[in-house]
């Protein structure tokens, strides 16, 4: 177990499919960092997983996932699409977050997630990975305080802000699916 250091177009899974990616640099009065989106065009298989509410399909051909990540910010958001339909979003909370210019993000995972429910809930989960690299040596107990306060802090904007959040993610991935490419 340690920290891994991922990328936003998630390079590190799926190796054996066709996607294509783009990102740029995106500033706005809600959101400043780096954005990709993600298009599956060709996986060997589709990607089912086991979640709290049962067998989910995460990644298929033709899925989208808008990656968020901001600079400074201690999270990655992924916004999974299906046509016209925002279906997941998952959140990896962040020990940091190295933005490009461009857009193009790395992170460095810190073990703790939260996942947006389909009704809407939000819910932290990987608490026994976080408490398993705090007890293994793995993380300090300051990037633990880290960990968890920030994943409250998410589930606390999701409380207050889910629509204005799903209206964002809406408008980003328009800037890709619909050929705007302009970032402030």
């Amino acid at each position: 177990m340690e920290i891994k250091k991922k990328h936003l177009d998630r390079r590190e899974w799926y190796t054996d499919s066709e996607r294509d990616y783009s990102c740029l640099y995106h500033r706005d009065d809600y959101f400043r960092g780096g954005i990709g989106l993600i298009t599956f065009t060709g996986l060997a298989k589709p990607d089912i997983v086991d979640t709290v509410e049962g067998p989910f399909c995460i990644a298929d051909q033709g899925y989208q996932w808008l990656e968020l990540a901001p600079e400074n910010g201690h999270f990655v958001l992924t916004a999974m699409f299906h046509d016209e339909q925002l279906f997941q979003q998952y959140i990896d909370i962040t020990l940091m977050n190295d933005v490009a210019e461009n857009g193009d993000a790395v992170f460095f995972d810190l073990f703790l997630d939260v996942v947006i429910l389909t009704d809407g809930t939000p819910r932290i989960v990987d608490s026994e990975e976080l408490d398993a690299a705090l007890s293994g040596g793995i993380i300090t107990r300051k990037e633990y305080d880290l960990a968890t306060h920030t994943a409250k802090r998410v589930v606390d904007l999701y409380h207050s802000e889910d629509r204005l959040i799903r209206q964002k993610l809406y408008e980003y991935r328009a800037f890709f699916n619909h050929g705007s490419n302009t970032s402030k």
